[in-house]
């Protein structure tokens, strides 16, 4: 991730480029860190050898993500995690391409691998897929150790994480924690540097000249990279690279550094689908290697701002703008090919070089209330005042909107709209809306996480997911609104007049003659002028345009565009967004006046809603204890969604696809599981069993899991109806599946009434219990024991199941 081949660039320069920061138990000093999410997830799975392919051990991977940040408490850290907000859509290319590198192509490679070559430790670690619930489990943990320990603070940031993290350092005065090159790109005042996760070191290691040639022996003290080892003597080894050391190693200002990034290729520059000539293929050869490009641009920079340069040029020709710069450095590097290129062409990669180079900028904002000691509970934003937070205006088109029109007739209704507002900003806050929902919000797509399922088959996100991700989405236009027509109708609003709007959409010309005074600009801040100027004349004015005389056009309905798996792609769906009250006849819900959001409907009715829509609204489920509501909801919707599509088509693969009872409750047995216990199972002698039928289970169920949760966020539920992926093992699930005759005896009575009420008719028979009968007479076999925690219905025995 981030600038491609940086982070090689900075191992094979590491002794120029790096410090080494050593801590220890032993020290009082505190040192403010700002670690990166999802690359804390990922490095945390990769380094945990925790088995992936089952679903996920999240009751083991959550002991681990404890034992990480406590060890890290335990060294003098204040810790500060930043989870990406919304994905913006410049990285949306960027993203397919990835999704389907690392999540489809590994799965299609599993179902067309023998079962015997597909269960070796070297090919699950080459085809690892990041287990769908990671995040909702580590943000479970975090949150628990955020209330227990004044070192560690959640944040979610407005849009992309990485400048928001940089700048939350800055804010703090701290370094940043992660796995991406950017982080060493973005720069602020009072960020002190970039710590990548994997050359951290836990404990170290004493390095002694052996009198004899010896075996290298283990250290038991050194940890399994950021996993710390055993013992008390915590110590921890960091590598620091700042954003100043590597503008001096490239002879570059440091300013320019996210120019280079662009130019070298990030995560924005990726083209689209469509275009498969990217931009550096014209910018490099071939022979090049990734580090040789950065060397090469990094030259290229600075031959056209050295001094010697300039004065060879007229003063007509001088470099007098970032925009010039990038005009020429573009033009430099295009010069290796005999190609002519036309005005456009040119145009258009400039135009992606400045798109890509502003991703990096890190806006100032003068504001005495947002100071380090008040960013833990901030009224919208820990870094932004409200009026410039770009969190906000995603959560403001229904209040907009009822602003726009007549406000006393609309003053009860607007006041809903707002408080509504106000609950969603401080879920998303506090971890309690998913930043998948806020891609719904900010540019009207969906994401739905791709695990390992049979590529031959509809995959899960279109089958299981979307009837109720379709509730999600009329529920939050209801609430706040969605990206579409409520922003067609803003736009017909007057427009600012451009002094309203500012000085920035104007390009600072500055004259030059020498490096040092550019380096002393914020060279980001004129290229959005530019940039819009690039896609019209400088003549347009909109406060001059004449207004249209016609009658409005129908409003358009609303789409939001799901990027789904579809066979070995992944490729885009349009779902159209209906209105809450045609979904509100569809399941027999009271008419719906529209008075009112649906978020601000009573407790009791927002629940009956969530339980109307899964088709469970029954009294043996709403008897149930909180915590186990969500899991029965997820299987009982996957069972019921199987059973109608094998009613509609009647065909004998569908027919195949349904659940039985057996395994419907050792799904839910796998939640019964002492949580967070190092092993949920007892040691076996043989491995579990990875069979397409379990692993096609289990991506239906998780996918069913997910979908109900983002539901019941959108209901503003989650503390009514807790989550229960930290609990779950996939490993658990499978050998209960695996052990023929295990199944409904797992269960408490209330479970088995909550599964099964109404659902008689829709459950499959169960195919190994008739196996087992036909085998009795065969000769008996040792009995394979499996064992469950040490509680009551957890110790069984797979033998006598009759």
């Amino acid at each position: 991730m981030g600038v491609h081949g940086l982070t090689t660039y900075l191992r094979e320069n590491q002794r120029t480029l790096s410090t080494i920061l050593n801590l220890h138990s032993s020290s009082t000093d505190s040192t403010p860190i700002v670690v990166d999410g999802w690359s804390f997830i990922y490095d945390v799975y990769r380094n945990s050898n925790l088995p992936w392919v089952y679903g996920g051990e999240y009751p083991e991977f959550c002991d681990l993500v404890t034992a990480v940040v406590n060890a890290w408490i335990k060294v003098g850290l204040r810790i500060f995690f930043v989870f990406d907000g919304p994905t913006p859509e410049l990285k949306f290319s960027t993203v397919v391409s990835r999704l389907g590198q690392s999540h489809v192509h590994p799965s299609l490679l599993f179902f067309r691998t023998s079962s015997a070559s597909r269960g070796t430790a070297r090919f699950l670690n080459e085809t690892r897929i990041i287990p769908p619930l990671a995040y909702t489990a580590c943000i479970n943990t975090l949150k628990i150790l955020q209330n227990s320990a004044d070192a560690v603070e959640l944040h979610f940031a407005d849009e992309e994480g990485d400048p928001y993290a940089v700048e939350l350092a800055g804010k703090i005065g701290g370094y940043v924690v992660g796995n991406d090159s950017d982080f060493v790109v973005l720069n602020t005042e009072g960020y002190l540097g970039y710590i990548p996760l994997d050359e951290m070191m836990c404990g170290f290691q004493e390095v002694r000249k052996p009198k004899l040639k010896r075996r290298p022996v283990a250290d038991t003290n050194i940890g399994r990279g950021i996993i710390p080892p055993d013992g008390d003597d915590s110590t921890l080894s960091l590598v620091v690279y700042k954003p100043d050391s590597l503008a001096a190693h490239l002879n570059i200002p440091v300013t320019l550094l996210p120019l280079l990034g662009a130019l070298v290729g990030n995560d924005f520059t990726m083209q689209s689908e469509s275009n498969h000539r990217k931009v550096q293929s014209l910018f490099f050869d071939r022979q090049l290697s990734l580090s040789q490009r950065i060397t090469r641009v990094a030259s290229t920079i600075q031959t056209i701002l050295s001094p010697s340069t300039q004065k060879r040029k007229s003063l007509k020709h001088q470099v007098g703008s970032v925009m010039d710069l990038i005009d020429r450095t573009v033009n430099s590097l295009l010069a290796r090919l005999n190609t002519t290129f036309g005005s456009g062409e040119i145009d258009s990669i400039i135009e992606t070089i400045v798109e890509a180079t502003l991703q990096y900028a890190i806006p100032k904002h003068e504001d005495a209330n947002m100071s380090a000691e008040n960013l833990q509970s901030p009224q919208v934003c820990a870094l932004h005042p409200h009026n410039t937070c770009p969190l906000l205006p995603l959560l403001s088109r229904r209040v907009e909107a009822e602003h726009s029109n007549d406000f006393e007739a609309k003053s009860e209704t607007l006041q809903h709209t707002m408080k509504i507002r106000a609950q969603y900003l401080a879920a998303f806050r506090g971890g309690q809306l998913a930043p998948k929902i806020l891609d719904v919000l900010s540019s009207g797509t969906f994401w739905p996480r791709i695990f390992l399922e049979n590529p031959d088959a509809e995959t899960v996100s279109r089958s299981i997911g979307r009837p109720i991700r379709e509730w999600t989405y009329s529920i939050l236009d209801n609430a706040v609104g969605l990206p579409g027509v409520l922003d067609e109708e803003s736009e017909n609003q007057p427009d600012k007049t451009e002094d309203e709007e500012g000085l920035d959409d104007l390009i600072d010309v500055v004259e030059s003659d020498s490096e040092t005074e550019l380096a002393k600009d914020d060279l980001l801040a004129p290229l959005k002028g530019e940039l819009h100027r690039l896609h019209g004349s400088d003549d347009d004015d909109p406060s001059t345009a004449i207004p249209s005389t016609h009658s409005p056009h129908p409003p358009r309905p609303l789409i939001v565009v799901e990027y789904l798996r579809r066979g070995t792609r992944v490729a885009q769906e349009a779902v159209e967004v209906r209105p809450v009250q045609m979904l509100f006849d569809s399941v027999s819900l009271p008419p719906y006046s529209g008075s009112i959001p649906v978020p601000s409907f009573s407790l009791t009715e927002r629940v009956t809603v969530l339980l109307r829509v899964l088709d469970s609204d029954v009294l043996p489920v709403r008897s149930l204890p909180k915590e186990q509501i969500i899991p029965v909801l997820a299987v009982r919707w996957v069972v019921l969604t199987l059973n109608s599509r094998a009613e509609e088509t009647k065909s004998k693969e569908r027919e195949k696809e349904r659940w039985t009872k057996r395994e419907a409750a050792c799904f839910l047995a796998t939640f019964n599981s002492p949580a967070q216990s190092s092993s949920a199972l007892a040691p076996q002698e043989t491995p579990v069993p990875i069979l397409d039928r379990s692993v096609q289970l289990t991506a239906q169920v998780l996918q069913s899991f997910e979908s109900i949760e983002h539901l019941s966020q959108a209901l503003l539920l989650t503390d009514t109806l807790p989550s229960r992926a930290h609990s779950f093992s996939g490993q658990t699930f499978h050998r209960l599946l695996a052990a023929p005759g295990v199944g409904p005896e797992l269960i408490s009575s209330g479970l088995t009434d909550a599964l099964n009420f109404g659902l008689e008719h829709a459950f499959n028979k169960d195919r190994s219990i008739q196996k087992s009968k036909k085998a009795k007479k065969a000769p008996t076999r040792n009995p394979h024991k499996v064992i469950l925690g040490d509680g009551g219905s957890f110790k069984i025995l797979a033998n006598n199941s009759e």
